[in-house]
């Protein structure tokens, strides 16, 4: 019977952002802003799809038939998203560090 080693499951992660819950009652298009801040970031090999959710998420995911490096993202964004957690988001997404993200974003 196979069994799971921890040693195998080095690139799970499980902790969750905070920042990602945080909200917001500015009025301000929220999908612009994230269109806008990828088009800065540009995140390598990986195609986005931006939509509206219920909470803020991103599934990431290989890009099966091409190669190995290309990837996969949907970004969901809830109508009361914050800048600053939309921003933390595609940071990750990214894999940019959160503080040159915010300072790119907020100058």
């Amino acid at each position: 019977m196979p069994t799971l080693r921890l040693d195998d499951m080095h690139d799970v992660y499980f902790e969750h952002d905070r920042v990602l819950d945080e909200t917001s009652d500015e009025q301000f298009d929220r999908t612009a802003f994230a269109m806008r801040a990828l088009e800065l970031v540009r995140p390598p090999r990986t195609t986005v799809a931006v939509c509206p959710g219920t909470r803020l998420r991103v599934e990431m995911g290989r890009t099966w038939g091409r190669d190995p490096a290309e990837r996969w993202a949907m970004l969901s964004i809830p109508p009361k998203a914050s800048r600053r957690a939309i921003a933390t988001a595609i940071a990750g997404l990214a894999r940019a560090p959160r503080p040159f993200m915010l300072d790119l974003l907020f100058a």
